[in-house]
């Protein structure tokens, strides 16, 4: 006999969950699954708490869902992927509004500016409004590492940064844009699964200490965003990167919300 009875903490107390399971399975963002030697199949959202074997029990720990009440941010995508646009391209970007990677057709825009900054200089880019989301559109002149970044105001004021690579081998550093709150990367490069990230967060261009940063990814289930940071004296934090897609990265200081997406072609 090796399956065990499942248990779940509540509120501090324990209740049973299913019976006679012989298979369980810790999976991503704290689900776990479950099946008994009845064929009964289950998904629950806790964490391994006690495993009491020799008394064929297992206890798990709930694990609340978020609040519903979510904070408005925008970020920015690119419509490609690539992870990057190869010369001649016409280079197209998504600017989004909602929640840890997930638009929100209720969170309209209001007033929406994108610029592009490159070699020093800034200017605005045309844009246009498609239901939830608004596309911009560079055109096929653009070469090199280009920083875009937008602005959105309202309650609060939204910021939202990302990095144009056109061609390749552009793994030079990169310069702050200037935003009043924003998020650089230690080091512009092709980020792999598998490797620590580096970030930096600049309040008024000085790194901000103690700054809580969130972090997601593309595709993620979770309501909430998976991954929370807090930065060094230095403003730096680092994130171990385990899934594919792009990432996102979002940090709140008073009455201003900026985001900063790491593109990755995997």
């Amino acid at each position: 006999m090796c399956e065990a009875n499942v248990y779940i903490n509540r509120n501090g107390k324990e209740e049973l969950l299913m019976e006679k399971v012989d298979r369980i399975i810790p999976g991503d963002e704290n689900n776990i699954f479950m099946e008994s030697i009845f064929g009964e199949r289950r998904v629950v959202q806790a964490r391994i708490k006690e495993m009491q074997l020799v008394h064929h029990r297992i206890i798990l720990e709930e694990i609340k869902r978020a609040a519903e009440f979510q904070e408005q941010e925008i970020w920015l995508t690119l419509d490609t992927e690539h992870g990057h646009f190869h010369d001649g391209e016409e280079i197209k970007l998504n600017l989004f509004k909602g929640y840890n990677m997930k638009a929100n057709q209720d969170y309209t825009f209001s007033n929406p500016q994108v610029f592009m900054q490159q070699y020093g200089k800034s200017r605005e880019c045309p844009l246009h409004i498609n239901e939830s989301m608004i596309e911009v559109n560079l055109g096929e002149e653009a070469d090199g590492l280009i920083q875009i970044y937008a602005r959105e105001s309202g309650d609060k004021e939204l910021y939202a940064k990302i990095f144009v690579e056109v061609g390749h081998h552009h793994h030079h550093g990169v310069e702050p844009a200037g935003l009043p709150l924003e998020i650089i990367p230690g080091n512009y490069q092709h980020a792999r699964m598998g490797e620590n990230y580096e970030i930096q967060v600049l309040k008024n261009g000085l790194p901000l200490s103690g700054a809580k940063v969130k972090a997601t990814y593309t595709g993620t289930s979770n309501n909430d965003y998976p991954h929370h940071l807090v930065t060094d004296d230095d403003g730096k934090s680092s994130l171990f990167l385990t899934a594919r897609g792009n990432y996102l990265f979002s940090v709140a200081d008073e009455d201003i919300i900026s985001t900063f997406t790491l593109t990755k072609s995997f």
